[in-house]
């Protein structure tokens, strides 16, 4: 393991380096001042404890700590094992430990906006659970669950990654997920899924948090050195199955190479051969292909299980639209990755690539919020009014329209290159996707309370009236960065970074 740590070190220290613009150094230290100086501040959550805050809390408590377990098992899927500090193709010449791989993983995971989110709300609760009495205790428990299920998650992810590297391999994740995701839909049509959250130790772990702060550590110890003793199990484990992983061949683009492929019609417009070398691009990066069929299937899938009620649905677009954006939208150019060069070379509008672009974001994003409002539709309990059915349309209209500004104009002003031929490729690096998120989180969190703001005044036309300027300001600002495209300076420096770093 020390050598592992010193290898970490040392590609922190080049990550550091690469940082070049005194600007992003600086963010880079603030926001880590930020995320900590929020965990010192939602810690005093205890002081501010009424008998109602306490038994929201009670109530809360176990499905946040699970929530938080679900996404620790789901985001190193989804990034086929973790984050890189530096991308793979830059460090062939040395000789970087699998273990090495497994802990910057884990050292990357916190730059995630929705980790962070997470973290401060289960330190909040814990201050709340402990009021009056030993936090301390009971923070060095919540800080093992947290160590526990990312380090599980990270093991397990791995685990698929050296599975998958076979076509048996790849079967069989497919029809445990598939099982999986079945059962879920069952058990939440049948109202069972209770059950299944009773079956977790949620509430157990609740408990010896409250035994913590009462000062019974009799209670506490057993269960904090068990969810120690599951970390270290698991770092063994996933270090083991990283390496496993890493060495095993994969046949995947063997195949993917000597399938038979029918000719297809030539496209009739350039336009019409764009949209299809881009919606290729995006099938074809396994990141992007995996990425996409979660931020398809998970929010779909939440909303269904939870029978979310119309008010929460209104909100519930934004925060998938801004997901949708994550997946390609803020750093567009890399869909060509390396051809962006020869792709610039040909007779082509440089109008009709930026607008290839994006209408592919744009088929992205509505898919993703159509399927995310219509799966919360079908299994709301309650049934809406017309302010509520007005409202979601019009969130969704309002978030996925600033979601595409924001993104073509990140895409302008911030690109990053991205081969995206492996599983981990991601088109931006960690940091800087972590920066975007919160840059299309919050507006659209914003336009999504505001509208359900509107709704609540039972006026049918007003949500909509108030979802118009905003889809109005979008297109102005899409305008302006097609008008910025038309600069060759600013097209060349987008592709030669996209291209070549």
């Amino acid at each position: 393991m020390t050598s592992s740590v010193r290898q970490v070190l040392a590609l922190v220290v080049v990550r550091w380096q690469m940082l070049r613009s005194p600007g992003a150094r600086v963010g880079t230290v603030l926001t880590a001042g930020v995320v900590l100086w929020l965990l010192q501040a939602v810690s005093r959550a205890g002081t501010l404890l009424d008998e109602a805050v306490l038994v929201t809390a009670l109530e809360v408590a176990p499905g946040a700590f699970l929530g938080f377990g679900v996404l620790a098992l789901i985001a190193p899927l989804t990034a086929g094992g973790g984050h890189h500090i530096v991308p793979p193709d830059e460090l062939v010449a040395f000789p970087v430990r699998p273990a090495t791989h497994f802990l910057a993983g884990l050292l990357l995971a916190p730059v995630n906006l929705v980790w962070a989110v997470q973290l401060l709300a289960l330190v909040a609760l814990t201050s709340v659970l402990t009021a009056g009495g030993s936090f301390a205790l009971a923070a060095i428990t919540t800080a093992a669950f947290v160590a526990a299920l990312t380090v599980s998650g990270q093991a397990v992810a791995w685990l698929v990654v050296g599975a998958r590297q076979s076509r048996r391999g790849r079967m069989a994740v497919g029809c445990l997920t598939s099982t999986l995701l079945g059962g879920a839909l069952v058990l939440a049509q049948s109202g069972n899924l209770g059950l299944l959250v009773d079956a977790t130790a949620a509430d157990e772990l609740i408990l010896t948090l409250i035994a913590a702060g009462s000062g019974d550590v009799a209670r506490w110890w057993p269960a904090t050195a068990c969810l120690l003793a599951v970390s270290a199990v698991a770092y063994v484990v996933g270090s083991v199955a990283c390496g496993w992983a890493l060495r095993r061949p994969s046949d995947a683009r063997m195949l993917r190479h000597t399938a038979t492929l029918r000719r297809r019609r030539p496209p009739s417009t350039p336009l019409r051969a764009l949209l299809a070398a881009d919606r290729a691009s995006v099938w074809r990066a396994p990141a992007l292909r995996r990425g996409g069929l979660v931020l398809v299937l998970l929010p779909g899938l939440a909303v269904a299980t939870l029978q979310v009620p119309w008010e929460s649905l209104i909100v519930l677009p934004g925060l998938v639209a801004a997901g949708a954006g994550l997946l390609f939208g803020v750093n567009a150019f890399a869909l060509d990755a390396s051809g962006s060069l020869w792709l610039a070379s040909l007779p082509v509008s440089p109008r009709l690539r930026l607008l290839s672009k994006g209408l592919v974001l744009a088929e992205t994003v509505v898919a993703a919020v159509v399927v995310a409002a219509l799966a919360g539709a079908v299994r709301s309990t309650t049934a809406p009014t017309p302010a509520q059915l007005t409202a979601v349309v019009g969130a969704g209209a309002a978030c996925a329209a600033v979601v595409i500004a924001l993104s073509l104009r990140s895409s302008l002003a911030r690109p990053h290159r991205a081969e995206l031929q492996g599983p981990r490729d991601a088109v931006a690096p960690p940091g800087a996707l972590a920066a975007a998120s919160a840059r299309l989180a919050l507006p659209c969190a914003a336009i999504g309370m505001l509208i359900a703001a509107s709704a609540n005044t039972d006026t049918a036309w007003l949500p909509l009236l108030v979802a118009v300027p905003i889809v109005l300001a979008a297109v102005l600002s899409v305008m302006r960065t097609v008008r910025r495209w038309d600069d060759p300076h600013l097209r060349a420096r987008v592709l030669q970074t996209v291209a070549a770093g």
